[in-house]
C-alpha cells in the first residue's frame, strides 16, 4: 500500500472538513455545541465528548471518499486497520461580522446575510490512518462562521 496515497487520505480527511463540505452539517454542528467530535471514517459512525451520537453528515461524506478513492488506486480497504478524524470544536454565537466585509451567505430574499447572529467555529482537526504497519496522520485549524438559522433564513 503506498505511502504517498495514505499521507494524502488523512490530510483529505481534515480538508474535507475545513473546507465547503462542512457546510452540510452546519444544522448537526449547532446542535452539538462545543466539544470533541471523533468520527470513525471507515465506518461513518460518530462520537460526541465520547459517547456515540447519529453519524454527522460530513462523516458519511468521509466514508465515501475513502471507499472511492482506495477502489481508484486498487487499496483494499482491508488493508487498513483504522481511519479517524478527531475534531476539538468550539462554537459560539457572535454578532454579524463588521462592514464592509460582504456576506458570503445569501437569503432566501436574494441578499447577503450580513446582520444578527451568526455561529463562530473554531474547528482543531487530528486524522489518523492505521496499518497493519504503520500511522498517517495529518492535522489542520478552521476558523468559519455562519448565520444562526442557515440555510433556513
Amino acid at each position: 500500500m503506498g505511502r504517498k496515497r495514505l499521507n494524502h487520505a488523512a490530510e483529505t480527511f481534515c480538508a474535507m472538513f475545513c473546507g465547503w463540505r462542512l457546510t452540510n452539517s452546519y444544522v448537526e454542528l449547532q446542535t452539538l455545541g462545543s466539544g470533541v467530535l471523533d468520527i470513525d471514517v471507515l465506518e461513518a459512525k460518530c462520537n460526541f465528548n465520547g459517547s456515540p451520537i447519529s453519524s454527522v453528515s460530513i462523516a458519511h461524506e468521509l466514508n465515501g471518499w475513502l471507499l472511492q478513492d482506495k477502489q481508484k488506486h486498487n487499496i483494499p480497504i482491508t488493508e487498513l486497520s483504522s481511519a479517524l478524524l478527531s475534531v476539538v470544536i468550539e462554537l459560539a454565537r457572535v454578532p454579524a461580522p463588521p462592514s464592509p466585509r460582504s456576506s458570503f451567505y445569501i437569503g432566501k430574499d436574494g441578499k447577503p446575510i450580513d446582520k444578527g447572529e451568526f455561529f463562530k467555529i473554531a474547528a482543531n482537526c487530528t486524522s489518523e490512518i492505521r496499518t497493519g504497519d504503520s500511522t498517517y496522520r495529518a492535522i489542520r485549524s478552521h476558523h468559519e462562521q455562519w448565520p444562526v438559522g442557515w440555510p433556513n433564513i
